[in-house]
């Protein structure tokens, strides 16, 4: 006859015969098999990276914009819903990076608690650079390095210039290509004038890693404790990272490089090696002929040594632009393209940049 499930349970409780401290910890892990870390959601490659970090032995993240995709121009995907639909928090930069999330995040993850880092108190924040040289940011780096808010005076002297430009722009018959990319140039100055590109900023991602750590512990209180001692390892390790890429670009803060779009302003501010102006206003939108031509003249005049272009875009428009010059062409990835996900991710990142601009710079005189 076959055995009854209770007497299968009393067999099983015989043949145990737990001890009572065995018992507990027994039960402590059934409890903690049934208590779910919380679902995670992050927009960006980097802003995984480091959640990953301060989830490390809790859980693990979600990210939305991966592989090859540019936050810039990004469009979600209707297989991604159910992650916001199933969010219990959501990191993520702001609609400065990547508009498109905006709308999403606030109908599909409704639910969630929602962190615009952009906002966050304690993020460093730069004014975006305007034109093709940023000749008009050059002299006012310190004033534009607050916390919280940006330079008002230099943004109204930028938006200035930006009319100007845009007035002698239409003056000489500029094409539908180059008014859309004024026009995605203007849209993000009046959206926020700052620059979105906060992670860069080695300071700035322990000051995320801490941000996360305390939504984290607020949402689980549980592993409380694991999110905030996962968040100082990082930024400890982060740190003397820090220290290791400061006495690495230290010998090229007199070199001058173009990017490919202004996506580096706090990594070169931190690190005090600034570029000497960008390919494109905007990635999405191809540059015109003038700029390539002011970009061109740049190069000459400022014997530039090396134009940086972006593993997310096309390398055409940079070979343009290095026609008739004795410039290097390097490449610089914000994002972390070709990384693999998880902890390791943002420290590569950040590594990977010094490395590249070490490459690039360093036998240029």
């Amino acid at each position: 006859m076959p055995l009854s499930f209770t007497a299968i349970q009393a067999g099983v409780y015989r043949s145990l015969r737990l001890t009572a401290p065995a018992t507990a910890a027994l039960l402590t892990l059934a409890v903690n098999a049934h208590a779910e870390a919380p679902s995670v959601v992050t927009s960006i490659k980097p802003l995984h990276s480091i959640a990953a970090a301060v989830m490390e032995g809790v859980g693990t993240p979600y990210v939305l914009i991966d592989g090859a995709s540019s936050p810039h121009g990004y469009a979600l995907k209707p297989s991604q819903a159910f992650l916001l639909q199933g969010a219990d928090v959501v990191f993520w930069v702001g609609p400065e990076l990547a508009p498109s999330l905006q709308k999403p995040i606030e109908t599909m993850a409704k639910n969630a608690v929602s962190v615009e880092l952009i906002e966050a108190s304690g993020i460093r924040q730069l004014d975006i650079r305007e034109g093709a040289s940023f000749d008009a940011h050059d002299h006012d780096h310190e004033d534009g390095d607050v916390e919280g808010e940006h330079a008002g005076d230099d943004h109204d002297h930028s938006a200035d210039e930006h009319d100007h430009a845009e007035e002698h722009e239409k003056a000489q018959g500029a094409s539908d290509h180059d008014d859309h990319a004024n026009e995605a140039e203007h849209d993000h100055a009046e959206h926020g004038a700052v620059d979105p590109h906060i992670w860069l900023n080695p300071e700035n991602g322990i000051e995320i890693a801490k941000i996360m750590a305390d939504t984290l512990a607020e949402r689980d209180p549980a592993n409380a404790d694991v999110y905030k001692k996962n968040a100082a390892a990082f930024a400890k390790r982060i740190s003397e990272l820090d220290e290791e890429i400061s006495a690495e670009l230290a010998p090229l803060t007199d070199r001058k490089f173009i990017v490919f779009h202004d996506a580096y302003h706090h990594f070169e501010h931190h690190y005090d090696i600034e570029a000497s102006g960008s390919v494109t206003v905007s990635p999405e939108a191809l540059s015109s002929a003038d700029r390539i031509k002011e970009i061109q003249k740049k190069i000459s005049e400022l014997n530039v040594s090396c134009v940086f272009q972006e593993p997310q875009f096309d390398a055409k428009l940079v070979s343009v632009v290095l026609e008739g010059s004795n410039a290097k062409s390097a490449a610089l990835d914000p994002l972390g393209t070709g990384l693999e996900n998880g902890p390791d991710l943002y420290p590569q990142l950040l590594k990977g940049l010094a490395d590249a601009l070490k490459g690039c710079l360093g036998g240029a005189s």
